[in-house]
């Protein structure tokens, strides 16, 4: 029964919201992850169901998992399934199953069957509701997919999931950012980590997934990098992660683990423990060798974020057996070398090492090749050294160590000797521990004892504490297998059995035998213990105190030699002993020497055919001359001398001791004795003279090296220095066959140290050798180039080289394509066709043949360009012949031969050079074809640009071989090389330019000009292509190279053309840059070039012109180049328009523009300004340039005169009407810009020149256009002089007056004339003469007679700068011009012409302006014309004509002003429409009132108010609206305002009077027109003004306003009046009167009772729209008498009448709004008013009207308790 109950409160809980709601349940129903609402809520789950089971039925065939949820999730049980009725055990299962789904299903998301199957779960059990936690974990690595965003738009969001709540319904996927914030909160990290630890125990997990986990922590660990605190948060959730991982069998999970943990103890070092638990956790999990590299991987980089002392020491014992187990040393050693990952390693390496030397001894071998392949750091390394140390202590096998501590050496030998040190070892004790030799740094104390003292040594510190040392006994039977009872020579025995024998000879001693006993024991014979000890002091590989030892045993045993026996056979051998770093040793081997040079001298020397090998005699020196050498020897000897060399052959070049020792070095057969020997031998003895003896072994050392090298090693001898002592054999100017096929073999070898130090050496000797044995070894070397057994650097050899021409003929020579087959020889002068070579060429074997030939080649070429060898023709020629060649690769073979090309090409460039040092002008079988050719050819810019190079050179050396092959040249710069745009490309081009064409030029001077046009037209029509910002230099280089007299024009013609073009096709920026780029290019030039060049070029129009009218020149420069571009053809429009443009084009080359202020390079104005201003400049250079420049001139005015000509020649006849409208139109334009041409051609000059020029022209010209436009330059170019130019000036304007008697039937030059005298007047008026500016004045006012207004305005603005000029000294002409021009104006104003009218108007202003700067005090006379002409020049602007205003006030009387504002006004402006006018009035008017000084102002007060009241009334007679009118006056109110500050109180109280009988009274009104109310409105707007500006100034000023201001208000309140803004302006004025009130002016109870009982009866009928200026009138009164109780009384009382019952609603609500207003200003004083105003409230509390009743609830009662402070209820009650 329990169990019911708790089901039916379950469903109770769950459906309260959804069973019973159905909105709800439907929405919930329509929720869907593929349809919308709508389509969601039609569908039922039968349907639904359907479409998932076949979802899940895709899902089962991908992957069999899904098959369980066939009778679980997708039963058809599934869809009666309602969860909110289940069991708790029921839900339970539900849920696992879903978590199951949803689990098994995130790694197919991007399937839509995933979509479809989810899509019943969602709609059938709710989990975006239920199980939206899960949902969301499960989909989380899809955030950025669709899918996700669908999700995230139905799915009931958790509490750990809100930061995705700002994505939920967006447009927008959910950031980075967002998934950062997401992740970095703790609780949801935890979160997830449980989740995927459930997919990892579910093996769910996938990649996907893993590599979305992986990168969000990582991410987190970088959000927090800085945030210490942050990290070790994170370390139990990260490291309980990756735990699990690696507990996984997923390669994945591992490879995921590996990742977190190694990023984290980056970002947070981790301490070792849990570093160690890590590594231990990594490799238990390790079981598939396919993440072996991300295992290592991790267990490095964890192991080097290790950090403190013990961070190198070794490993636990169980780590390095589990690592044993996994990971070999073989297979470490072979991952470290063969790794691309870039890891840090020594720290674990250092650690595995340690471990190894404490734990496991049996791979102390092996570690040196670990070792080879990591850099240690010195620290790591002395941890290392010293474990060895120790470990030698204990250690039974110590030659285990010998190859690690050998490598220690290697690396570092004295961190080595710093650890034995700090042990206390000494390094000679420790090496006879190890019974080797290990250093070669010793110390030096060590150098000045006799070695160590062995019987003074404890043999325990020698081998340590740990080692016993047996019986000697037990010693010699235990190595008794090395006993040697030979009677050989130790020298000739295997160094196997010899290190074996030295070894036990050095324990022996370590172990404190005898060494006698030793010797005696182990060998046998005299001979055999003599030479093994000889042997032991020539090592390298014994110590140096067993050498000592050795030495003193040899002493002891040379006496038990017999007399007769010539010990001189051990001489050689210890004279090598002297070589010996221990001066011990030396001074020991000396001693030991004396002792042998005092036996006899017999001919019986000892071991004589056994000493050097078996019946192997040696040549010896007679026993004298042995006994006498090794006297001197001796006597010459020093012991701290290590150079004996001298002493070996006392005499230079002793041919007899040079061979002796050098059959003793040849048949010595240890390599350390045959070194040394050696190498003092070639000190002083020059090789060649005993090289012979070493043929044999020469001959057969490369063969035998292996076994050399081997013995080097056995003998620890340098193998380099020994190898490098053998190569040093072949001597300087070697003739010996041998010994050069020794180098070409070594050269040749595989052995790579052999062929480098035969490499440098054969570089040292090279030169000394002859010719043909050059030859022969650098073709060998060639030769080699292609061999894959070559180990040295053939190209680095061959170019240390110094060869001369004739090897590199030679081997160029012999570097040929040749084959069986016959594939073009390279003798031939031309390239073989390519269908024959390329079939050839297809061939595998000939392609093969044909790379290995271009690599040899190329080489060969480098060679040659880094040698820069002394040229020769026949080098020239052949080069030539190797070019073909490439060609012939490069095209049939396709071959990569771009390189080789270009350095081909420098090699001839060099070869050319050379050639020109040496005066070589004749270059026999050398043509240009084969360079075209290639240039041709070739794709790359660098190989053109080169070999474009090498013609440059080849022209300037024999030009003959160019220039058959030029035009090739240079269609090809003009098509390719000058489009490229780098600066090597533009300096070949230009290279080339100017090497070649000079030849040209002088090889073809019969026809120069066609060469000169065909290379312009080349070049020209490139123009577009060339970079823009290297047009200039190129294009320069060309014509100046071409000839700037010859070339220039016909450059301009040809980019006119272009500019044509795109005018006509409207592609102005293109047409603007031929512009920019052609004033650019003719900056480069000189003036007079320029000039000339321009002049050329109408030249060449003219040509043109010409042959369109006559057959015979169209025909002869049809043939011409510069025309061949199908100029010829064109149609006479398309003529006329290119005549057009081209003359545009001239114009604006020659302009001097804006932009050329800032380039002064490009302004042919200012460099024609600099030659011909400058002093120094050549006369004939100025002769030069007037001379192009007057035939510029005549040519430009020769084309003006003959434009209609031009024309007409070029037009045969009209088509129709239209085309002659557009010939005219042309006509009209050339005409213009020819104009425009001369004009900019004569402002090129300076002024003098100017002048000089331009007058003749002017005076001789018979065209009235010409002289018009000559004029107009004069006009324009004299602006931009200075003062300086007066001189030229007074010429110009005498000549100009003297024109204007000629011109005065023409108006148009009349115009011009007098435009510019007028010009002229005003800038250099101030430097002129009177005389010549009276007589300018005279002209300007007898002209201004004129009936012509174009005479008329011109003559005004002369007269006017005239004036301004002269002054007061223009005064006699003021009866002329004033009158007229006043005449003039009346004309303009009463006419109906407006032709000029404006500019008419403002001369006159301007004159008048010009009269009142300059005479003012006479222009007061015509003041009223002045300003009437300022105020109705309608047609001017507005902003002159206040500047006019503004300059008469600063220069006339303002008292004069004002009267005249006044005069004008009643008279004129009052009647006029003009609101210009009336504004410019009120400016003057305002000007004038700030202007004015308070004396003038008070004298002139009566005229100022009656203008004041006349503006007043202007509203009466006005025909402009109200807000114009109120716009008025409130200016005129502004004024009077500013008027009334300038007045004291005596003079302003009667004008005020005045004012105020001419507003209430009507007195003094002018126009009668005006009525009462608009006199009073007037009145009391100025009177608020004055209110606003004096305030209490003011008040007093009321009481003559007050009576009329009380009859106003009854009037108000009988309704005689119902104005309202006249009433609104009443109350305004009141309450500033109240408010301003500060001398108690309305205190009086005669003004209060007159006043109050008018304004508050004021409420009875008041207009809605103004009552609140009635409250605040009321208010203002009150508080302004609030400390008079009476008067409190009066306006208490007053107020309560107008509130009682019969009173209108309205009337109540205004009074109520009082009282408000009233009490929140003046409670207090009014708080013993309150009980009598109580039941009046009370009243109106239940008053009908509902406003009334809330105004006073809502308004007063609120007052009166903020006043009251307490309730206003507690009254009422």
């Amino acid at each position: 029964m329990s169990s019911l109950r708790d089901q039916l409160t379950q469903v109770a809980s769950s459906n309260a919201t959804v069973a019973f709601d159905r909105k709800r349940r439907q929405k919930l129903h329509s929720t869907s992850l593929i349809y919308n609402p709508k389509t969601a809520a039609t569908q039922d789950y039968d349907t639904i169901f359907e479409l998932a089971t076949n979802a899940l039925q895709e899902l089962i065939e991908i992957d069999p998992n899904f098959e369980i949820f066939e009778k679980t999730l997708f039963s058809e049980s599934s869809i009666s399934i309602d969860r909110n009725v289940q069991t708790k055990e029921e839900i339970k299962d539900l849920e696992q199953s879903i978590n199951g789904f949803l689990m098994l299903a995130s790694s197919k998301w991007h399937l839509t069957p995933t979509l479809y199957a989810t899509e019943w779960l969602v709609r059938r059990f709710q989990i975006h509701i239920l199980n939206a936690e899960m949902f969301l974990l499960s989909t989380l690595n899809y955030y950025q997919t669709p899918s996700f965003k669908r999700i995230l738009d139905i799915v009931k969001l958790p509490p750990l999931f809100q930061p995705l709540s700002a994505f939920v319904r967006s447009e927008k996927n959910p950031t980075n950012i967002t998934m950062i914030k997401l992740f970095n909160d703790n609780d949801f990290i935890k979160l997830y980590t449980n989740y995927l630890n459930k997919c990892i125990k579910h093996k769910f997990t996938y990649t996907n997934q893993l590599l979305f986990t992986t990168c969000w922590f990582i991410n987190v660990i970088a959000f927090n990098s800085n945030n210490e605190e942050k990290l070790t948060e994170l370390i139990p959730i990260l490291l309980e992660a990756s735990a699990k991982l690696l507990g996984s069998t997923s390669n994945d999970c591992q490879i995921a683990a590996h990742t977190i943990m190694v990023i984290f103890a980056t970002a947070l070092p981790l301490n070792k423990n849990i570093i160690i638990a890590a590594v231990e956790t990594i490799l238990a999990g390790y079981n598939d060798k396919l993440i072996k590299k991300s295992v290592l991987i991790s267990i490095f980089k964890l192991f080097q974020t290790l950090r403190g002392n013990d961070n190198v020491s070794q490993l636990p014992s169980n780590i390095y057996t589990l690592l044993n187990n996994k990971i070999s040393l073989v297979e470490l050693t072979e991952f470290i070398s063969t790794s691309d990952i870039p890891t840090n390693a020594d720290k674990f390496i250092t650690k595995y090492i340690r471990s190894v030397i404490r734990y496991d001894h049996s791979k102390l071998d092996d570690i040196v090749k670990l070792l080879e392949k990591v850099e240690l750091e010195n620290f790591e390394m002395r941890h290392i050294i010293t474990d060895l140390i120790h470990l030698s202590e204990i250690i039974d096998d110590k030659t285990k160590l010998i190859e690690l501590f050998s490598y220690f050496v290697s690396k570092n030998e004295t961190l080595v000797i710093k650890c034995l040190n700090s042990l206390n070892i000494a390094t000679e004790l420790f090496e006879i521990r190890l019974t080797t030799s290990l250093f070669t740094v010793k110390d030096k104390e060590q150098d000045n004892t006799d070695g160590l003292n062995i019987k003074n040594i404890d043999s325990e510190k020698v081998l340590g504490k740990e080692i016993t040392i047996e019986p000697f006994k037990e010693f010699l039977e235990k190595h008794s297998n090395l006993i040697y009872t030979k009677s050989l020579s130790f020298l000739t025995e295997k160094s196997e059995i010899f290190n074996k024998l030295l070894s036990l000879f050095i324990e022996s001693i370590g172990k404190g035998y005898s060494s006698g006993l030793f010797l005696s024991s182990f060998l046998s014979t005299i001979e055999s213990k003599i030479t093994f000890l000889l042997r032991v002091v020539i090592s390298p590989a014994a110590l140096t105190t067993v050498r000592i030892i050795a030495i003193s045993n040899i002493s002891k045993l040379l006496s038990n030699i017999d007399k007769d026996s010539n010990l001189f056979t051990l001489v050689p051998c210890l004279v090598c002993a002297l070589n010996d770093v221990s001066k011990n040793v030396r001074q020991n081997v000396r001693k030991l020497l004396f002792q042998i040079s005092k036996r006899p001298s017999t001919k019986h020397y000892f071991m004589l055919k056994e000493i050097y090998g078996e019946n192997k005699e040696v040549p010896f020196l007679d026993p004298q001359d042995c006994s006498s050498w090794l006297s001197k020897f001796l006597d010459g000897y020093f012991v701290d001398n290590l150079d004996f060399s001298k002493l070996l052959v006392p005499r230079a070049n002793d041919k007899i001791l040079s061979l002796f020792w050098a059959n003793q070095a040849l048949l010595i057969p240890l390599p350390y004795p045959k070194l040394v020997l050696l190498r003092n031998l070639m000190n002083v003895s020059k090789t060649s003279s005993y090289s012979y003896l070493f043929e044999t072994f020469i001959s057969s050392y490369v063969e035998s090296r292996g076994t050399w090298e081997q013995e080097c090693k056995l003998n620890k001898t340098n193998f380099i220095d020994f190898e490098t002592v053998i190569v040093n054999l072949i001597s300087e100017k070697e003739k010996n066959n041998f010994m050069i096929d020794f180098m070409i073999e070594a050269l040749n070898s595989s052995h790579e140290g052999l062929a480098e130090i035969t490499s440098d050496r054969l570089i040292k000797l090279f030169p000394t050798f002859k010719p043909p044995v050059q030859l022969h070894i650098v073709q060998s070397i060639v030769d080699s180039i292609n061999s894959d057994d070559v180990s040295y650097d053939t190209a680095a050899t061959l170019q240390a080289l110094p060869m001369n021409a004739d090897i590199f003929v030679s081997l160029l020579g012999n570097v040929r394509i040749t084959s069986d087959d016959g594939v073009s020889d390279i003798a031939k002068r031309r390239r073989r066709r390519s269908s024959t070579n390329k079939p050839v060429f297809q061939r595998d074997d000939v392609s093969l043949m044909a790379e290995l030939h271009l690599r040899k080649l190329t080489i060969l070429l480098e060679t040659l360009d880094k040698s820069k060898p002394v040229g020769t023709a026949q080098l020239l020629s052949t080069l030539f012949t190797v070019l073909s060649d490439l060609e012939t690769l490069g095209e049939d073979g396709a071959l990569p031969v771009l390189y080789a090309q270009e350095t081909l090409a420098s090699c001839m460039t060099n070869t050319i050079d050379s050639l020109k040092s040496q005066n070589f002008t004749q270059l026999p079988n050398t043509r240009a074809d084969s360079i075209i050719s290639a240039i041709r050819n070739s794709q790359s810019p660098q190989v053109q640009n080169k070999l474009l190079l090498v013609i440059g050179s080849l022209a300037t050396l024999a030009p003959e071989t160019v220039l058959h092959s030029v035009m090739p040249i240079f269609t090809f710069m003009g098509v390719h090389a000058i489009r490229q745009d780098n600066e090597f490309t533009a300096q070949v081009v230009e290279k080339t330019i100017l090497t070649v064409i000079p030849a040209l030029l002088e090889s073809s001077q019969s026809n120069i000009n066609e060469e000169i046009e065909f290379l312009l037209m080349t070049f020209a029509t490139a123009l577009n292509h060339v970079p823009k910002h290297r047009r200039v230099k190129l294009y320069f280089t060309l014509v100046k190279t071409l000839g700037a007299s010859n070339a220039i024009a016909p450059f301009i013609f040809l980019i006119s053309q272009q500019y044509s073009n795109c005018i006509n096709t409207f592609k102005l920026g293109d047409a603007k840059g031929f512009v920019e780029f052609t004033k650019s290019f003719l900056s480069s030039f000189d003036v007079a070039d320029q000039l000339k060049g321009v002049c050329q070029f109408f030249d060449i129009v003219k040509l043109l012109i010409s042959a369109n009218s006559n057959e015979k020149t169209e025909n002869s420069i049809s043939s011409r180049t510069l025309f061949s571009n199908g100029i010829c053809n064109y149609s006479d429009l398309e003529l006329l328009s290119f005549y057009k443009n081209a003359f545009t084009f001239v114009n604006k080359i020659v302009e001097d523009s804006d932009s050329d202020y800032y380039d002064f390079q490009s302004s042919l104005k200012l460099k024609l300004y600099s030659v011909l201003l400058d002093v120094t400049s050549d006369s004939t250079i100025l002769e030069s340039i007037q001379e192009n420049f007057g035939s510029l001139l005549q040519t430009v005015v020769s084309f003006i005169n003959g434009s209609k000509l031009l024309v007409n020649k070029t037009i045969k006849e009209f088509e129709d009407s239209s085309s002659e409208n557009e010939v005219a139109d042309y006509q009209t334009d050339i005409k213009n810009t020819l104009f425009s041409v001369m004009s900019n051609v004569l402002t090129l000059l300076p002024i003098n020149y100017f002048v000089n020029s331009t007058l003749p022209l002017l005076n001789s010209s018979t065209s009235a256009e010409i002289r018009y436009n000559l004029t107009s330059v004069i006009g324009k170019k004299f602006e931009s002089e200075s003062s300086k130019a007066v001189d030229s000036v007074k010429i110009v304007i005498e000549m100009l007056v003297n024109r204007v008697e000629t011109d005065k039937s023409d108006a148009m030059m009349l115009q011009v004339d007098l435009k510019v005298l007028s010009s002229l007047a005003a800038k250099f008026g101030e430097k002129l003469e009177g005389s010549t500016i009276t007589n300018l004045l005279s002209l300007g006012t007898n002209l201004l007679q004129s009936d012509k207004f174009e005479v008329k305005i011109p003559s005004l603005n002369l007269i006017t700068n005239c004036i301004q000029i002269l002054g007061i000294k223009s005064l006699s002409f003021y009866p002329k011009v004033v009158p007229q021009s006043l005449v003039l104006f009346k004309e303009l104003q009463e006419g109906t012409n407006t032709y000029l009218r404006p500019q008419l108007q403002l001369s006159i202003l301007l004159l008048f302006t010009a009269m009142v700067k300059r005479i003012p005090s006479f222009i007061t006379s015509n003041l009223y014309d002045l300003i009437d002409i300022i105020l109705f020049s309608n047609d001017v602007e507005v902003s002159s004509r206040l500047s006019v205003v503004t300059l008469m006030i600063e220069n006339i009387d303002q008292k004069e002003i004002l009267k005249t504002l006044h005069k004008i006004w009643i008279k004129k402006l009052s009647k006029s429409s003009s609101s210009i006018s009336i504004s410019l009035f009120l400016s003057a008017l305002e000007s004038t009132v700030e202007s004015i000084s308070k004396k003038s102002a008070t004298s002139q007060s009566p005229t100022f108010f009656k203008l004041m009241l006349a503006l007043f009334e202007f509203r009466s007679i006005s025909e402009f609206d109200n807000n114009t009118i109120s716009r008025i006056e409130a200016s005129v109110h502004q004024i009077a305002n500013s008027y009334v500050l300038k007045l004291n109180d005596k003079v302003f109280r009667p004008l005020f009077v005045i004012v105020v009988k001419w507003a209430f009274d009507g007195e003094g009104v002018t126009n009668k027109e005006i009525k009462e109310v608009e006199r009073l409105i007037a009145f009391y707007k100025f009177f608020g003004k004055l209110q606003e500006n004096l305030k209490t100034i003011i008040t007093s000023y009321f009481t003559y306003l007050l009576e009329p201001t009380n009859e106003l208000l009854k009037r108000f309140i009988s309704r005689d009046l119902t104005d309202v803004n006249l009433r609104r302006l009443i109350l305004i004025s009141l309450t500033s009167s109240f408010k301003y009130d500060k001398e108690d002016y309305w205190n009086s109870t005669s003004r209060f009772e007159l006043i109050s009982t008018s304004l508050v009866s004021q409420l009875s009928n008041i207009d809605n729209v103004i009552g609140n200026y009635l409250v605040k009138a009321i208010a203002s009164l009150t508080t302004n008498n609030g400390r008079i109780d009476e008067h409190n009384k009066i306006m208490h009382n007053l107020l309560v009448e107008h509130v009682k019952s019969s009173t209108r609603s309205s009337e109540k609500l205004w009074t109520i709004r009082t009282m408000k207003l009233i009490y929140s200003k003046v409670g207090e004083q009014w708080l013993i008013l309150l009980p009598q105003l109580v039941p009046t409230i009370a009243e109106l509390l239940e008053d009908e009207n509902e406003e009334v009743e809330n105004e006073v609830r809502t308004g007063l009662v609120k007052v009166v308790e903020n006043v009251l402070g307490e309730p206003f209820d507690r009254y009422l009650s």
